[in-house]
């Protein structure tokens, strides 16, 4: 039988080179480098924790960025094995990324390119770990460790998540996990930003772009860009964007926007803007 095969059975084919180490299975489109397959090797070794591990691959070989994500519960091993749904249209998060990421990338979207994914078995042949494997975005710095080394440029990120923001929506991708963190700036500017952690994202459009839009806009001030600019600077900056968006309705763009500005969006509410165009304030 051959695991992870719910939403990903087109990945696997694809995807069809396995190796195999241990009680561990990678698929890659094509056999690994020898330094790559032994790096892959000792991270196969590693030995699990309870949260998740986001590192580069220890090859000089090779740039490579892993992920290996936890499975902590029962039905979740059963279900990222046997394709079951958390809930309606809604993966466990771990296939939610792996599916994203290389949809994402097929449509030419400024992401890192998915490279290989697989799993770990405990001793009784079940899902341990999960893993995520991407081309290293050399060259970039995420954008909470850019600002924070030079917040008087905070602008010059804001503007550039903005621009990144249109570009995924041109592809028919909405993030909604988009915040300073999860765009890397290359390190020498200009130049174009990408997007990571696709975990909480859409490949698809939405009937509620104007509701999808303020949450996008009012997420990226409040999570800890607040801190390097004022409010009224920032609306600023988000009324220039607009103008890439002229037929969205306002008010329903305001309405989210202003909500998602001060107060924590959780990922569940967060789909819901997307596929209800549902944001009520707690307040």
């Amino acid at each position: 039988m051959c695991a992870v095969t719910g939403g990903c059975k087109d990945l696997v084919k694809e995807f069809s080179y396995t190796l195999n180490h241990r009680r561990a299975t990678l698929h890659f489109k094509t056999p690994p480098a020898c330094p790559t397959t032994r790096a892959l090797q000792r991270l196969m070794e590693q030995k699990g924790t309870s949260k998740r591990v986001s590192a580069p691959l220890d090859c000089t070989h090779t740039a490579l960025f892993t992920k290996r994500q936890p499975l902590d519960s029962l039905r979740k091993k059963l279900r990222v094995a046997f394709g079951g749904a958390k809930r309606p249209d809604l993966n466990d998060w771990v296939v939610e990324e792996l599916v994203n990421t290389a949809e994402a990338h097929k449509r030419g979207a400024r992401v890192a390119p998915l490279v290989g994914f697989g799993y770990s078995k405990d001793r009784f042949g079940l899902m341990e770990d999960f893993f995520i494997i991407t081309g290293l975005l050399t060259g970039h710095t995420d954008g909470w460790e850019w600002v924070n080394a030079r917040p008087e440029q905070v602008e010059t990120l804001i503007t550039s998540a903005f621009e990144l923001l249109h570009s995924l929506h041109q592809q028919g991708i909405s993030h909604m996990d988009l915040w300073a963190a999860n765009i890397m700036i290359p390190d020498r500017m200009p130049g174009a930003a990408k997007a990571i952690d696709l975990e909480n994202c859409f490949c698809r459009p939405t009937a509620y772009l104007a509701e999808t839009l303020g949450f996008q806009f009012g997420f990226f001030y409040f999570r800890e860009i607040y801190r390097f600019i004022t409010e009224a600077h920032y609306d600023q900056l988000v009324e220039a964007a607009l103008t890439k968006y002229p037929d969205i309705d306002r008010a329903r763009f305001d309405h989210c926007y202003q909500i998602s500005k001060h107060e924590q969006i959780g990922r569940k509410d967060r789909r819901a803007v997307f596929l209800e165009g549902a944001l009520q304030s707690r307040w």
